[in-house]
């Protein structure tokens, strides 16, 4: 896909949140906690999962583990992706009250657990990149299944409840963004696309597409907006623009900076 234009939100909001000592750890994901205006957001860095109140006060959610990636609130639970450098990683689940472990689930033999997505029906849905593979994990049975290993390099992962089906970034030199219908478990090729490593992907409330790219050689990052029809560059810089999540409260995207150890907020509602 060769055609694109390029624009920039009049509106954007780079947020280093200070507090006590706490900071972000090389931040990889991040999910909104609407009853609270809270924001959780996972670091790589430290194993360590940081609240971020209305206020801008960061405090320590969880710590203590390996590595944490993917992170999504479903039902009063913060669940996130656990690289523990093993080859068994697992996907744990915390009280988004308390902090307490309510949920953890071993998935033996993975290369790095990544991003996470749930499905109306409360199934939990998280890529393996370079294990070439996303799971189906069941909540209530503490189970998993293969949902889909034909994918090459699965990341970023996004459930459109209108259509029924898990959008999926390929993260390669070329990326491609497919979808998986849920119920046949079909997947479509939907673009093929010039720009190389897709990482997070989302959609707003109008069925927009919106995605972060990184450079080949990684230093650069580019969010962009796919309307089925062709690629819109809202940014690019080089702090690390990784996984994306749309706050529909604010109707804004959110955006975590690996490098730059910050969150970006788009929003929506002052673009041009």
């Amino acid at each position: 896909m060769n055609n694109f234009s390029i624009t920039f939100f009049v509106f954007v909001m780079c947020i280093s949140f200070s507090g006590k000592s706490q900071s972000f750890n090389t931040p990889e994901s991040i999910t909104f906690d609407e009853a609270t205006d809270s924001y959780y957001v996972s670091n790589i860095g430290n194993g360590e999962i940081l609240k971020i109140d209305k206020t801008g006060i960061k405090t320590s959610f969880v710590s203590g583990y390996t590595s944490f990636l993917g992170v999504k609130l479903h039902n009063g639970v913060i669940y996130s992706a656990e690289d523990n450098k093993s080859g068994d990683d697992f996907v744990r689940g915390f009280d988004v009250s308390t902090g307490k472990l309510v949920f953890s689930l071993r998935i033996p033999n993975t290369k790095q657990l990544n991003d996470i997505e749930f499905d109306n029906a409360g199934d939990l849905y998280i890529s393996d990149r370079e294990g070439h593979t996303i799971f189906k994990v069941s909540i209530d049975h503490k189970s998993y299944e293969i949902l889909n290993n034909t994918i090459n390099t699965p990341n970023g992962l996004y459930f459109d409840a209108q259509k029924n089906r898990l959008l999926v970034c390929n993260t390669i030199d070329k990326s491609e963004v497919y979808e998986i219908d849920l119920e046949s478990k079909k997947t479509t090729l939907i673009v093929k696309t010039n720009y190389p490593h897709l990482d997070g992907i989302t959609m707003d409330k109008s069925g927009l597409i919106y995605l972060t790219s990184w450079s080949i050689d990684w230093k650069n990052s580019i969010l962009l907006k796919y309307d089925s029809k062709e690629f819109t560059e809202i940014a690019t810089n080089s702090n690390g623009m990784a996984d994306i999540e749309y706050n529909q409260k604010t109707n804004s995207i959110d955006v975590v900076q690996l490098y730059d150890n910050s969150v970006l907020h788009f929003n929506l509602s002052n673009k041009k």
